[in-house]
């Protein structure tokens, strides 16, 4: 049985990838470019001509050809720079792509990352543990303190004694 809208496309060649249609460009641009030296070699020997040609209507056939050729380069010139645009835009969609990728596995890895530091910080340490570390740090910390006071009162009786003649 036929469906209303009619029958189902048949499935095509896949769509080329954008480092193909780059390429593609590329290459076409390289075509163009032997085209347009072709073109400028032309327009040299049409010039050379002119300054060796005496005839006047010798010479208005001569730049009635080099108008058509200098024409001809524009045109191919214009194209050039058409599928400059184009290329560009592809290369800037891949770069854009590469970007998006990098930045999603920059993400799982971040992720992955905040998981193990969540299992570290629950298995191996326990708040009250680093609590207690640090009162006992702090009271270590006062207890050196007065040492070191009395050491110095030690220290000071000792100089005024010396000193008594």
């Amino acid at each position: 049985m036929k469906r209303v809208f009619g029958k189902k496309k048949a499935a095509g060649p896949p769509p080329p990838s954008l480092a193909d249609a780059s390429g593609g460009i590329g290459k076409r641009m390289d075509g163009i470019d032997e085209k347009i030296a072709g073109l400028d070699k032309e327009l040299k020997a049409y010039k050379d001509k002119l300054k060796t040609t005496k005839n006047p209507a010798a010479k208005k056939q001569i730049q009635k050809r080099a108008m058509e050729v200098l024409k001809r380069k524009r045109m191919y010139e214009q194209q050039r720079d058409h599928m400059a645009g184009q290329q560009f835009n592809v290369d800037q969609a891949a770069f854009g792509i590469e970007s998006a990728k990098a930045t999603v596995s920059t993400v799982a890895a971040m992720k992955t990352a905040n998981t193990e530091l969540k299992k570290t910080i629950q298995k191996d340490l326990n708040i009250d543990d680093v609590e207690d570390i640090a009162d006992d740090m702090a009271e270590l910390m006062e207890d050196f303190n007065e040492i070191n006071e009395a050491l110095g009162q030690v220290s000071d009786t000792l100089c005024l004694l010396s000193r008594r003649p």
